[in-house]
């Protein structure tokens, strides 16, 4: 039998994930260390090592903008108080132009992130579903899948067997399956039913009994204490959310939530202000921060300790590599760093030139000031067009009040003239 697999633009991904998951089992089971729990954490760790890279380029930015944060605060001093639309340009224009000539890149660690999410979910997929994508999990459950299919088909459905049966027991379980997970095909190949007894705790596994016996049917065959062995961790059930209960479970989700935390004060010593524009959006990225070690917290105490093992991991490994990058860069020779920087940037800026392209910031600049002199002209337009219904005065007009202003030239005006010099004439 073959377990659901996440299909999808993302489904290569997701294989891969499990490609790699896969093997680390292996690996460890051919040293007789079958161990779901190690496997997480190694895979966790190999992960984060594919893309150290990513994170490796993102800092170095920041570090090297940190040490440059002289230059950009003689061009903040300069424009200091002005709050002018142009001023702000022209500030942001210079402090882009510094950042050219020094290869700084701000858009790096937004591509980072975003790099990153589909392979969190990816990985938050394959440990959601181990038994799809490692082959010795799943022979584990293969026999036990034939064992219930085989219980709940012996009773007829009307009295709570076969397939109907069995899904209305995985509904009042209250199980977490996704979306087409468990149908009548799925069910017939045992698909549907491993993936489902994956997410299985231990009260469902007594329930699955009394519902058994409740029906009529044996459930002396169906042992579980080889699934259990597997996803037994330090005396942790992987396969179990440790919820809001005492229990050597919540381990997990405390070591989330301190290493979360860390990471989140190692990471601020690595934010540069270049320019005043940026402090408002470092405030809220600073606030998001604050609350991610609580977000971990109740993240990893609602779902499953295989997650939250992986999750916890996560947070310790990047803990790790920031306190280990900000320490190589506080003693490495920046000088050096900034000249070999420098003149990458000045290939890549003779490069850029000649072929005519323009950065993504370059671009967003011209917008903005394409936008803004768009609206400076429908302003003066406005202004215009008010300025002339003001002074207008109709060419009809018989008034003959000499307070009224006429405009010059006009008909109008030109017929009072006439007009005062008649009255004169008459008198």
């Amino acid at each position: 039998m073959l377990l659901i697999k996440k299909t999808g633009f993302f489904g290569p991904l997701y294989s891969f994930m499990g490609w790699i998951m896969n093997g680390i089992y292996n690996i460890l089971a051919s040293m007789n260390v079958e161990s779901l729990g190690l496997s997480i954490i190694i895979f966790t760790i190999v992960v984060r090592l594919l893309i150290f890279p990513l994170n490796l380029k993102t800092t170095r930015s920041s570090k090297i903008q940190k040490y440059l944060q002289p230059e950009f605060n003689k061009i903040n001093k300069k424009y200091k108080g002005k709050r002018d639309q142009q001023s702000m340009m022209k500030q942001q224009q210079e402090v882009r132009e510094l950042q050219q000539k020094y290869g700084i890149k701000m858009t790096s660690g937004c591509i980072t992130s975003l790099i990153q999410i589909p392979i969190f979910f990816s990985l938050y997929w394959v440990i959601r579903n181990i038994p799809s994508y490692v082959t010795k999990i799943h022979k584990l459950y293969e026999p036990i899948a034939e064992n219930v299919k085989t219980a709940f088909e012996s009773v007829a459905a009307d009295n709570g067997g076969g397939y109907e049966g069995f899904k209305n027991f995985v509904s009042q379980s209250k199980l977490m399956l996704e979306s087409g997970a468990l149908t009548q095909k799925t069910y017939g190949t045992g698909e549907g039913i491993i993936d489902s007894l994956y997410k299985f705790t231990g009260d469902n596994w007594n329930s699955l009994h009394e519902t058994l016996n409740t029906i009529g049917a044996n459930p002396s065959e169906i042992a579980h204490s080889s699934i259990d062995k597997a996803n037994m961790f330090l005396g942790i059930n992987l396969a179990e959310a440790p919820g809001f209960k005492l229990s050597i479970a919540l381990i997990i989700p405390l070591v989330a939530f301190v290493f979360q935390f860390l990471s989140t004060i190692a990471m601020q010593k690595q934010q540069v202000i270049t320019d005043a524009s940026q402090e408002a959006t470092m405030a809220t990225m600073n606030k998001m921060t604050k609350i991610m070690p609580f977000f971990s917290l109740i993240l990893c105490i609602s779902v499953s300790a295989g997650v939250g093992l992986y999750w916890a991991m996560g947070a310790i490994v990047g803990w790790l590599t920031t306190v280990l990058t900000n320490a190589y860069y506080d003693k490495v020779d920046m000088e050096k760093i900034i000249e070999k920087s420098m003149a990458k940037a000045a290939i890549k800026n003779e490069k850029r030139k000649a072929s005519g392209k323009k950065t993504f910031m370059e671009r967003l600049s011209e917008n903005a000031a394409a936008q803004q002199q768009a609206r400076e002209n429908s302003e003066g337009m406005e202004k215009f067009g008010s300025a002339r219904l003001k002074n207008y005065t109709s060419n009809t007009s018989t008034q003959s009040n000499a307070n009224v202003r006429y405009r010059q030239g006009s008909i109008a005006s030109k017929a009072n003239a006439m007009r005062q010099y008649n009255d004169k004439e008459s008198k």
